[in-house]
């Protein structure tokens, strides 16, 4: 395992709820699908936006992109969860996400490597923030494909 994928990998982690071969519309590899169904769309959506630089995953039941290093570049969960690996301070503002309520270990994550980011881009037009989004799903790529970990963010 890469060493990069252990912290999100630990926030990802669930118990599963069937046996790993169970996979129906609400179950994948034995995991409960954690993500809407519009949102693992969206994960696709932007990733194939991108040129399809990372390979669409389900990790413990949540849409996860992952280069071809094996890096953990993006990932879906709930209905607004959209994070990727890119420092803060490189995501444009109008697509930075909101953390709701007491989300302790998404803050956490978030906190490093991570940035959360709007999925559906509602402070942006519709074209223009996929574009966007696939632009920093591209950013991320490049990060995982360099084997640097993201710039710390400067600004906390």
């Amino acid at each position: 395992m890469d060493p990069r994928n252990e912290a999100v990998l630990g926030y990802l982690e669930v118990e599963r709820v069937a046996p790993p071969e169970t996979n129906t519309a609400w179950v994948i590899d034995g995991y409960s699908l954690a993500t809407h169904p519009d949102l693992c769309d969206r994960v696709k959506e932007v990733n194939e936006a991108a040129g399809k630089p990372a390979a669409l995953r389900y990790l413990y039941g949540k849409p996860a992109l992952v280069a071809a290093n094996g890096v953990i570049v993006a990932f879906g969960g709930g209905t607004y969860v959209f994070c990727v690996r890119v420092p803060r301070s490189e995501v444009d503002p109008p697509l930075l996400g909101t953390i709701h309520g007491d989300a302790q270990r998404l803050k956490a994550l978030t906190a490093h490597d991570w940035t959360l980011i709007d999925p559906w881009t509602v402070d942006v037009l519709k074209d223009e923030g996929l574009r966007q989004l696939a632009a920093v799903l591209t950013r991320a790529v490049e990060n995982a494909a360099d084997g640097d970990p993201p710039r710390a963010d400067a600004a906390g």
